[in-house]
């Protein structure tokens, strides 16, 4: 008896579920015959091939990137290549079988799958498509935007004194030692906070992730993307005097090294005179559990909304 197949497409929203029925009779209006199903007893012995093309392509980095052939974008002169992989929320396609009497049996398999797997390189080799290295365009640092930010900071004890969002990762020569830079989005995107322990006499600062409660959704859809060219995502850095000294009335010459992620890298000298600011002369001052941080930021991405 040869079977029917149902295919159920199974959602967040419930399940879809469409038939594909084999008939045996014939239409009036039509001569094309409706599909069979395939025979169980002639397959389950079988060996079923597929042949499947696989593009490679190499990165800035040198290294080589493997995508489906569905991934690929490719002109005459250049292409980009994108694949997202869901881990959770996912849509799934379910196969039922059933006889000709709709009941349930078991589908019908091969007994083994070959893959006959053909590889095109797009961007290196003798059969090399193009001749193009995808790059992700970065925007450039305005320098003196940045240079008139860090010229005038806060100079409080362990506090956050400065805040910077850009296309790069963030360090410094020759700023005190217990001046910390912080990546935020390390911490769920809620950053880092400096805490005071102790007392007068025995005081400590802490750089410590904020305290804040994280409770992920387990149904929340989520899945894994990957470009080419990179996507360059923003990045905020927090600097920290992690220290129990107060800078007040003093300047300080250092460099601001920053770098992209294909580990480019450049340095900015910078002048900053540090004070002391009070927790009525800020009106982003915060305490508590959020430990202490002023107002004092820059993004490269959206200047304004430092302003």
């Amino acid at each position: 008896m040869k079977p029917s197949y149902r295919i159920a497409f199974s959602g967040l929203m419930g399940l879809t579920f469409s038939l594909l029925a084999c008939s045996n009779s014939t239409s009036v209006s039509s001569a094309i015959e409706e599909p069979k199903a395939p025979d169980t007893a002639s397959i389950k012995d079988s060996i079923l091939h597929r042949n499947v093309i696989l593009y490679r392509a190499l990165n800035f980095k040198g290294d080589t990137t493997v995508w489906k052939e569905g991934d690929c974008s490719i002109s005459n002169t250049s292409f980009s290549c994108y694949h997202e992989t869901c881990i959770n929320g996912c849509t799934y396609v379910i196969r039922h079988c059933v006889d000709a009497d709709n009941k349930r049996v078991k589908c019908a398999g091969y007994k083994d799958t070959i893959y006959d797997t053909t590889y095109k390189d797009i961007n290196f080799g003798e059969n090399a498509i193009v001749n193009y290295m995808p790059v992700a365009k970065i925007p450039e640092l305005d320098k003196e935007a940045v240079k008139k930010a860090l010229s005038i900071l806060p100079g409080n004890m362990c506090a956050q004194i400065f805040q910077f969002s850009s296309k790069y990762t963030i360090e410094s020569i020759g700023l005190p030692k217990d001046f910390l830079w912080k990546d935020k989005d390390f911490n769920y995107n809620h950053g880092y906070a400096a805490f005071l322990y102790g007392d007068s006499w025995n005081a400590e600062c802490s750089v410590e992730p904020q305290r804040v409660m994280v409770n992920p959704d387990p149904n929340y859809p989520r899945s894994i993307v990957n470009r080419l060219p990179e996507d360059v995502s923003t990045q905020t850095f927090q600097l920290f005097n992690g220290s129990v000294q107060s800078y007040s009335d003093t300047t300080i010459s250092w460099k601001l090294v920053y770098s992209d992620l294909y580990g480019r890298s450049d340095t900015l000298d910078v002048t900053t005179k540090f004070e002391a600011v009070s927790a009525d002369e800020s009106d982003s001052f915060t305490t508590g559990i959020s430990g202490k941080r002023f107002g004092n930021c820059y993004d490269a991405t959206d200047p304004k909304r430092c302003k």
